[in-house]
């Protein structure tokens, strides 16, 4: 298949390496021209959860009039980023190209059936882990599965077929908004917490007042969820977080990594889309509202 990657940070480069790896004919989309140099001068190095490393090259792009239509484009920018490289990138869109998206946040499978309808988006999850060491060089974190659906039976499981021959584990679903909101809730009361305090995930867990707050963070998002009709693929979201955090207990959550390198933050689309539906569905949510807003402030800090 002739595939896109909108976005070639870490996990964009861990599925086109893949991808191009597994024989598909495979093109990296990305806005800085010196790291599209670095990728189809010097290739893409992978390392695996064990250690084992492969070169791959891989071709690379700031310019996707250069790649021309695709079968289809998975778009691995940040969530706040998708609209506008969705409109920078149209011209690898074409009348036939499906669209997938696994990032992060509420927002994004709404943000592809704007652009290319029901019949061709695709959305979901991804539980794939990966750091960018440098330009060129990914490291795999998780290896983890990814849930996506769409209304086209036959668009997803050509997707679906592409992925599996690249060594991802693939699940279809029928409802991928269920799947969506389930990663969010265990990414609600971490992020902006991690944000503003600066602890890692195991200490937010074991301090008592962040704890606390996680607590209603996660019990604000499943109102809004129950009242939206979205059925949560689990039994205790709180208790997922919990464990999640004490298994990572030194990592600390991407949204304080932008906040200390000083970058726009995902809040917008994680606890401020939470805000937003339930503002739309009548639900209070203040502690969601007092999340979202704290990060907004500490963002216009340094961006402002």
């Amino acid at each position: 298949m002739n595939i896109a990657v909108i976005g070639a940070g870490a996990l964009g480069c861990l599925f086109g390496g893949r991808l191009t790896e597994s024989g598909h004919d495979v093109h990296l989309l990305h806005y800085r021209q010196s790291y599209v140099d670095r990728l189809n001068e010097e290739g893409l190095t992978i390392e695996s959860e064990d250690g084992e490393t492969t070169d791959i090259a891989v071709r690379a792009t700031t310019d996707a009039s250069e790649v021309g239509p695709v079968d289809f484009a998975i778009v691995f920018v940040k969530s706040h980023q998708t609209e506008a490289a969705l409109a920078e990138h149209a011209a690898c869109i074409g009348p036939e190209t499906d669209l997938l998206s696994l990032q992060n946040g509420l927002r994004h499978y709404d943000r592809l059936l704007d652009v290319v309808g029901e019949d061709r988006a695709f959305a979901g999850v991804t539980y794939q882990g990966a750091v960018a060491e440098e330009p060129g060089y990914v490291r795999v974190t998780s290896g983890g599965p990814s849930t996506f659906g769409g209304t086209n039976d036959a668009g997803a499981r050509r997707i679906e077929s592409a992925l599996e021959d690249a060594g991802f584990p693939v699940e279809l679903v029928d409802d991928p908004r269920a799947y969506i909101w389930a990663k969010q809730l265990m990414s609600l009361p971490i992020k902006p917490l991690a944000a503003l305090t600066h602890l890692s995930n195991g200490e937010l867990v074991a301090t008592p007042e962040t704890r606390e707050l996680m607590e209603q963070i996660v019990a604000e998002a499943e109102a809004v969820a129950e009242c939206r009709g979205i059925d949560i693929p689990m039994d205790d979201p709180m208790e997922e977080v919990v464990t999640t955090c004490e298994e990572s207990h030194s990592h600390y959550s991407s949204m304080l990594q932008d906040v200390r390198a000083e970058r726009k933050t995902e809040i917008d689309d994680v606890n401020g889309a939470i805000v937003d539906i339930a503002h739309e569905e009548g639900v209070d949510v203040p502690v969601n509202e007092l999340a979202t807003n704290l990060v907004r402030a500490l963002e216009k800090s340094y961006l402002d």
